[in-house]
């Protein structure tokens, strides 16, 4: 039987944060990134790993994605203009310089509703965030843009000398929500620097095996 999270979550068990993430000094952690990719996204994460989000990176994807035809000269004008990344229109949560991971593979299972745009609107909430609902025709461009893909990454979360990431719930709770026999204990990670392409572990996409074993995931 398990837990209820606010069995573990309303302690006060951050004062042991530093203590968790010591015990994973030498270690990396595996975590997984959704989003939508087009086939040479794919590739370059493969050689190239998994960069920090910023004004520069959305405008490259969107300058490829127009050079191999997938855009429209004015669908990419719209997306680079209307973005998270543009100076005065990001919200209220900041997506920048950071790359945005989940401890676990629960969301497959347990929380689909969590990442279910992610997988389902092409270029990170960066990019799509402020059209999914408002830009019909644009927002059915990006649904049928590139295809649901989950990275898996392999984290250093304690190297030395690296920009602390955020971790929420703080992984300590999920540490002890683990140990509790709670399901799911997870945690979405706010990784601070970038994803090296030996740290990339693989990339699955609807017909790949381990992506189909989980069937409420998108299908395209």
């Amino acid at each position: 039987m398990g837990h209820a999270p606010e069995n573990y979550q309303d302690v006060d068990l951050l004062p042991y944060e530093d203590t968790a993430l010591a015990l994973l000094e030498g270690h990396l952690v595996r975590a997984r990134h959704h989003t939508r990719l087009l086939d040479h996204e794919k590739a370059s994460i493969r050689t190239q790993g998994l960069r920090l989000l910023d004004a520069q990176l959305v405008n490259d994807r969107l300058d490829q994605a127009h050079a191999l035809g997938y855009l429209t000269v004015q669908e990419r004008e719209r997306l680079q203009t209307v973005n998270e990344t543009v100076s005065g229109q990001r919200g209220r949560s900041r997506r920048e310089g950071q790359v945005c991971l989940t401890l676990s593979a629960a969301p497959q299972i347990h929380h689909i509703h969590a990442i279910h745009r992610l997988l389902t609107y092409w270029g990170g909430e960066a990019i799509y965030w402020q059209h999914c609902e408002g830009s019909p025709a644009l927002a059915t461009k990006l649904r049928n843009l590139g295809a649901s893909s989950v990275v898996t990454a392999l984290l250093d979360l304690a190297a030395p000398g690296q920009e602390r990431s955020s971790i929420f719930p703080s992984l300590v709770h999920v540490f002890v929500g683990k140990a509790l026999g709670h399901e799911p204990a997870d945690a979405d990670v706010f990784y601070k620097s970038p994803i090296p392409p030996q740290r990339i572990e693989s990339i699955l996409s609807p017909g790949d095996v381990a992506y189909d074993r989980f069937p409420d995931l998108p299908r395209s």
